[in-house]
């Protein structure tokens, strides 16, 4: 079986289509918290503030180059 290593431009590919698909969780969690009993709706801010600190993040790496 034959490995290739991704080129830097298929890594950067990839890198945006997870961008894009932390992108949609983020917006799809905002869009459904008012549908949320009140209970529910602080945990899901809060899980909604990580993923998009985390999309902050790797969105500044693939800016400087890194990812």
């Amino acid at each position: 079986m034959v490995h290739s290593t991704p080129t830097p431009a298929e890594l950067r590919r990839d890198t945006i289509k997870h961008l894009r698909w932390q992108a949609k969780a983020v917006a799809n969690l905002l869009s459904a918290v008012h549908l949320l009993p009140a209970a529910d709706q602080q945990t899901t801010i809060e899980t909604t503030t990580r993923f998009a600190d985390e999309l902050a993040h790797d969105l500044a790496a693939l800016l400087r180059g890194v990812a």
